[in-house]
């Protein structure tokens, strides 16, 4: 399963939807703080692992970063991956400068979609003020200068999301211990085998 067969199958489920999106936002600001982004943002190249999206998910399409543009290009290519899905448009990571103005010129469009409040606000500020910032940092911001309930648990969502991520045991041992030992093992394997050939 890919990201884009994931999208296509919450199009009509706004809640989800956006809990995805949110992850998202949340592995790839992990991945440029890691200095690495998504050269290749194309949803059906994105794989999911056990029908979930991880850091994992983006490893043949994620390098090491070249520019500066690099993170707000992302950041501009999620945001056209979330209007796409909510507004039943092609889903693609494709972002070019007449895209960008489509967008930029037609976000109040948007507005009839089932986009929750919080989340076309982001898009809003990220399309007509060009503040390109990652959603979790826009929501947390706004946490801190509204009440509103839906932000509220869509900020706690984002903030679980994360904590599960960084404090999952099960991916680090995935990640980093399975592969280390399996190497261990393998020279280990080596050493005996030339031992005992002499």
């Amino acid at each position: 399963m890919t990201l884009y067969d994931l999208l296509e199958n919450l199009k009509d489920e706004p809640l989800e939807l956006t809990n995805v999106l949110i992850k998202l936002d949340l592995i790839m600001k992990y991945l440029h703080d890691d200095n690495y982004y998504i050269y290749n943002f194309d949803p059906k190249k994105i794989i999911l692992y056990n029908n979930q999206l991880t850091v994992n998910s983006f490893e043949n399409v994620s390098t090491l970063i070249t520019d500066d543009n690099s993170k707000a290009i992302n950041i501009l290519q999620s945001c056209k991956i979330g209007l796409s899905t909510f507004a039943s448009l092609p889903i693609d990571g494709y972002l070019d400068q007449s895209y960008y103005e489509f967008l930029k010129s037609n976000i109040g469009e948007f507005k009839t979609f089932d986009i929750p409040e919080d989340l076309y606000s982001y898009y809003q500020d990220v399309f007509l003020n060009s503040h390109i910032d990652y959603l979790n940092n826009f929501l947390n911001l706004e946490k801190g200068n509204s009440n509103q309930n839906s932000l509220s648990r869509r900020k706690s969502l984002a903030t679980n999301i994360g904590r599960s991520y960084v404090n999952n045991d099960e991916a680090y041992v995935k990640v980093l211990f399975i592969p280390t030992l399996m190497a261990f093992t393998y020279i280990i394997s080596l050493v005996i085998y030339f031992i005992l050939l002499k």
